[in-house]
């Protein structure tokens, strides 16, 4: 059951890259490339995931949960904003 996650970038100057938590470890595995200013990037992750979305000088941005809405099953949408 995996889930289409989309990351719409809205900083103005810095990539982001997003970052899985694992729940038990806290251990950050980058799940992204580089996504740059006004772009999106999309991958597959699973309900409940915790993400980080990471700027390019390393500072977390915002933090997300996935979870699915239901009139959108299987893809949840995010926007990364300082």
């Amino acid at each position: 059951g995996g889930v289409v996650a989309t990351f719409f970038n809205a900083l103005p100057r810095n990539d982001v890259r997003i970052f899985h938590v694992h729940p038990e470890s806290g251990e950050q595995i980058q799940v992204s490339h580089s996504i740059p200013p006004g772009r999106s990037g999309r991958m597959i992750v699973n309900r409940d995931d915790v993400l980080i979305a990471y700027d390019g000088h390393g500072s977390a941005v915002k933090k997300f949960l996935v979870e699915e809405t239901g009139n959108k099953k299987g893809s949840v949408d995010f926007s990364v904003e300082a």
